[in-house]
């Protein structure tokens, strides 16, 4: 991917985000956006990620630490894999306190170390 500026005669250049590719053993450029109502500095920080330079983002934004849920998501999965929460037998009934299909006991058993307890609403 590349930035291009195409004159144009009475008015401003164009400025195009465009791709080449090979077909058939030709060479072909294709614009994937118009970029002519961005910001000169907007392009020109694109431009440089594209040439492979690297941008600052200090202060851009914040990052907030939340709950993990990947391996919540993983268990939940390989209990609908294996029908554990669909049995009845198998699944014990929910708590006031939980809203899982299983008891916070069986939880660490599945995934060791996982603060459980902190997902629980009071």
């Amino acid at each position: 991917m590349f930035i291009t500026t195409v004159p144009n005669r009475n008015s401003n250049p164009t400025i195009l985000l465009r791709e080449s590719y090979r077909e058939g053993g030709k060479v072909h450029v294709r614009t994937l956006a118009n970029l002519t109502h961005w910001d000169k500095e907007k392009v020109a920080t694109l431009d440089a990620v594209l040439r492979g330079g690297k941008i600052s983002m200090d202060g851009e934004f914040d990052i907030l630490p939340g709950r993990a849920h990947g391996n919540i998501h993983a268990v939940l999965g390989t209990m609908r894999r294996l029908e554990i929460e669909t049995s009845s037998a198998a699944a014990p009934a929910r708590s006031a306190t939980s809203p899982w299909p299983w008891s916070p006991v069986e939880s660490s058993n599945l995934v060791p170390g996982f603060p459980w307890r902190g997902l629980w609403p009071k």
